[in-house]
């Protein structure tokens, strides 16, 4: 208990308590300076199929609640063993398993509620199969009105190509028409374990080199999103804390007029001076 309560006190700025009675109150209080709040459960990849169940059936709750409007997953929370050896199949069962979530957002949607699902992403390997997943599910003639968001990574040398891949994609959708999506652009949070990964084993890197290039990668990915005859498809997402990239993506919207299809996410606790600004 004394552990506990220690540990409670060191990330209680950081980390809410998804308990139902401890959740509420806390939403309630971060929304007063009316913020959005994206929520996801904590934990890397899972260990099991109990696991990975039952971090769906947790998002799935979250997603029910009255007070929440807005979850990201990630395809390696829902399935304990993923195979890139067998990608068709690995992408139709993370398909099947999250699809009712997204049939249950489109339900509320259809009542006037709107939820939203970001589809996140961790490493490099479930780049592909992610945005598999993400155009396999929204290409579901029942969800073509439900709008839903994806992750891209601007350390991956694959950030751009993925993101014109993902407009033109979107840009079809719209004209036969479906609602748009919105990409969520960051940096990349896992450059440690890619290089242990491509230590380990005798790979080549994944990333990109440098922060250096990240950045340089970042402003291409934001020059390339924020055109109208883009964002009348994807909506952009701009997440990170350096405040010349959050700057440079305001100019670059008002210059272009779009501003009102880019979104600013911060993670909780961190720069809180820069988020009340």
């Amino acid at each position: 208990p004394i552990s506990r309560r220690v540990l409670r006190a060191m990330v209680g700025h950081l980390v809410l308590d998804a308990t139902p009675s401890k959740l509420g109150p806390a939403i309630a209080k971060l929304r007063k300076s009316g913020n959005r709040l994206n929520l996801n459960l904590l934990g890397e990849a899972v260990l099991g199929e109990r696991e990975a169940g039952h971090r769906l059936q947790g998002t799935r709750d979250f997603l029910a609640r009255d007070d929440v409007d807005y979850v990201s997953i990630k395809v390696s929370s829902v399935v304990s063993q993923l195979s890139m050896w067998s990608f068709d199949e690995a992408v139709a069962d993370v398909v099947e398993k999250l699809t009712p979530l997204y049939e249950l957002a489109a339900r509320a949607e259809a009542q006037g509620k709107a939820k939203f699902i970001n589809l996140d992403m961790e490493e490099y390997r479930d780049l592909d199969l992610t945005i598999a997943v993400f155009t396999r599910i929204l290409d579901d003639p029942r969800l073509a009105q439900l709008e839903a968001g994806i992750v891209l990574q601007a350390y991956l040398p694959d950030a751009l190509p993925a993101l014109r891949r993902l407009t033109e994609w979107a840009t079809e959708r719209v004209d036969a028409g479906g609602a748009r999506i919105k990409v969520r652009l960051v940096k990349g949070a896992n450059l440690a374990m890619e290089r242990v990964d491509a230590t380990m084993h005798g790979w080549e890197l994944a990333t990109q080199a440098s922060k250096l290039d990240t950045d340089a990668a970042y402003l291409r990915c934001l020059d390339e999103a924020l055109r109208p005859e883009h964002t009348r498809a994807v909506r952009i997402g701009v997440a990170g804390h350096n405040l010349f990239d959050i700057a440079y993506a305001w100019l670059l919207a008002g210059e272009r007029g779009v501003r009102p299809d880019v979104e600013f996410e911060m993670l909780l606790g961190m720069a809180q001076g820069q988020v009340e600004a």
